[in-house]
Formats: structure tokens, sequence, C-alpha cells
């Protein structure tokens, strides 16, 4: 890409985004509008950018350049890439123009988001996470590294510059090749959301825990060895955790009772679960989703009979799992539960009809068919208002 073809991509999703973020000042819309009209025109030369008659955006104050730039980049705390000439990286913004460089370099928000990807040059990773860690100040921090599972020398260097950093840590995606790589974390006073993966379990070795992290609210945990305390469980409001069997889950959940969003991604057997006791309470949860990690295992078909949750408003379930009789089961989980259930999700081939469920579940206002729980909302075909 040209170094034109690049002031043009940037203005085209930065001054657009910005236009329509009401959050900059109103009145300076107008002349965002006509900067990106002038400056991201097809014939517009290259030569003069850094001359304010010609590009009138270089005349705008560098508090709303600032905003702009961070319209550009992923909302925080999503994470741009390191690398890449179409990445929208913050690090594009610094091949413009040497304004355009120095607004760049003095925000410190631009540079607080970190991605590593396995597929990219680790010691190039390292060098430029460094670089980025050192221009955010004291900003909180977002990371989400992805180190694969092959060994790099650079990936320890890596981690222990991450943990370097781990007073400002906010949001954190941690997939890495063992729990042997990491160091002791101790307090984690920033810490909101959290997600875990090793590629290795290493249990009965296990000592390594986020216990001190007093505004952890967000965990998704794959599949590993949680060891007793991992986690400071009665606070957590969110919890997914995938690759997990129905007997493994069950004891972390009965220690959530704050719970209000979970996703269970299930590891089935055949003896998994055979008893529906209802034996996890959780007395808050809003919204619980039910999924087998591979289509061709056995359902755990009575695993949704061990929960009571009165404040239960959302449901997704595979229909296999609660077979034989899907809509007995779910009016008996419903009515033990004495839940106001508002909405249900029925995913995976169904063993019966649509009709039927639509008749023996009536007092539920949506219901749908292989949809997918996305962010507490489902979204699918097939939603049947019963009001």
């Amino acid at each position: 890409m040209t170094e034109l073809g690049e002031k043009r991509r940037v203005l085209r999703c930065g001054l657009r985004a910005a236009v329509f973020d009401f959050q900059i000042c109103p009145a300076l819309v107008p002349q965002i509008v006509l900067a990106s009209q002038i400056s991201t025109r097809t014939d517009a030369p290259s030569e003069g950018w850094e001359q304010p008659d010609k590009c009138p955006i270089l005349t705008l104050p560098n508090e709303i350049t600032s905003e702009i730039f961070l319209n550009f980049i992923p909302a925080y705390p999503s994470c741009p890439q390191l690398v890449g000439i179409d990445s929208e990286s913050p690090g594009q913004l610094l091949r413009v123009c040497r304004q355009w460089r120095d607004v760049a370099l003095s925000a410190a928000q631009l540079w607080r988001a970190i991605k590593i990807c396995p597929k990219v040059n680790m010691k190039k990773q390292l060098g430029l996470m460094k670089t980025w860690l050192e221009r955010s100040g004291s900003c909180p921090l977002a990371f989400d590294i992805h180190c694969g599972s092959a060994y790099d020398r650079h990936i320890f260097e890596i981690i222990e510059t991450i943990f370097r950093h781990r007073s400002r840590w906010e949001y954190i995606k941690l997939h890495i090749l063992s729990a042997f790589l990491l160091p002791n974390v101790g307090s984690l006073p920033l810490v909101r959301q959290v997600e875990l993966g090793f590629s290795y379990d290493v249990k009965p070795y296990f000592t390594w825990n986020l216990n001190d992290a007093p505004q952890l609210l967000t965990a998704t945990l794959w599949n590993f060895a949680y060891p007793s305390g991992f986690l400071p469980w009665h606070q957590l409001t969110s919890l997914t955790m995938v690759c997990k069997t129905p007997a493994e889950c069950t004891p972390i959940l009965k220690e959530t009772p704050s719970l209000v969003h979970c996703r269970l991604i299930l590891m089935l057997t055949k003896n998994e679960h055979n008893s529906d006791e209802p034996d996890t309470v959780l007395p808050r949860l809003e919204s619980l989703t039910l999924e087998s990690f591979m289509k061709e295992q056995m359902p755990a078909t009575r695993y949704l009979g061990s929960f009571v949750v009165p404040s239960l408003r959302r449901l997704q379930v595979p229909d296999i799992f609660i077979q034989p009789d899907p809509v007995n089961k779910l009016s008996s989980f419903i009515a033990l539960s004495g839940c106001q259930l508002h909405e249900l999700c029925i995913t995976g081939h169904l063993s019966g009809t649509e009709d039927a469920y639509r008749q023996g579940l009536s007092a539920i206002p949506i219901l749908s068919f292989g949809a997918a729980l996305m962010d507490g909302h489902f979204h699918g075909s097939g939603t049947c208002n019963t009001h």
C-alpha cells in the first residue's frame, strides 16, 4: 500500500467513525466532515500533506485528533495486531505525517491493548510490545496473548514482560503451552476479566492462581485442572468453562453464588451425571448456556435438572440434552427453579417439531431454534413471539 493510500484508508476509517461518535464536540463535526471529503479525494496529491491550508484536518486541536485516532483502532479492550500493513494498529498512524506521529505518540490510550499472534515472528512482536508498553504510560492494559504450542525462547521473555506490568492488567487473554511458564502473580488490583488456556495440563503440580483480584468479575477457563482457590469464585458474575465434564463443573459452580451469566461447553461421556438431583443453586443467574464440545459425543441428558436458578431469564440448550421428553423436562426444570423464563433457544437437531415446543412452552415469550447465544443475547432464526 502506498503512503497516500494509507493516509486515505486511515482517514476513511477513523474520520467516518469519529463523525458518528457524538462524544466529539458537535461544533467540530462539520470541520471533520470537510476534512474527510478533501483529504480522501482520489485526485488529492501526496505533496503538501503537512500544510494546513491543503489539509484542513491538521488544524484540528490535538485532543480531537486523538479522539479520531481512538476511533481508528479497535474499541478497547479489543486488541489490534502489533504488525501488519492492513491491521488497525496505532503504529499505522505514525507513518502518515510528523504531526500525526507526535499526536499518536503522546496518546497513551492508543497503546494500551496488545495482541501477540502465534504465526508472527515472536522476536519482532516482543520488541514492539516493549515499545507499546512504554508508550502506554500508566494506562490499564489489555492483553490477548496466543503463543501457540511450539517452544520459542522469546515466549519466555514475552511472558516475563507481561508479568512485570501485572499491576496494570485489566483484561487478559492468555493461551500458552503450559502454566509452568508463568511466574507468581501476586496482587492484581485492576483485573476485570480473564481468559486462560494451556496446551498441557500440569495437575497435580499447578500452584499458580489469580485469587488476589478484587475487581475480577468475568472468567473464561479452557481445559485445565483448576486448583483450589484458583480464582475468587464467590465474586464472579460471568463464567465460561470450556471442554470440562459436568462432574468437573459442578464443584466450581457451587462456589459461585454471584453468577449472572454462565456458559458451559461440555465434554461428555456415556455415564456422565446420571443423577438429576437439583444440587447446584445459583440464585442470581439470569442466563445459562449449555453446549457440547463435540457433536458426536454422548449427551448429558440429566445435567440441566441439577440446576436451581430462580432468577433465570434466558436459556440455551441442545435438544439432545433434554431427551427423551424435551417439553416435559423443560417444564419441570422451570417449575422446580421457580423462574420466569423470558427467552429459550433450542440448538441442534430437533427430535420433534417446533410446533410441539411452542404449544408445550407457550408461556415463554421468545422461543428460537438453531440460534446461538452471543454476549447475553440470542441471535438466530425461527424466533416465536407467543404474546
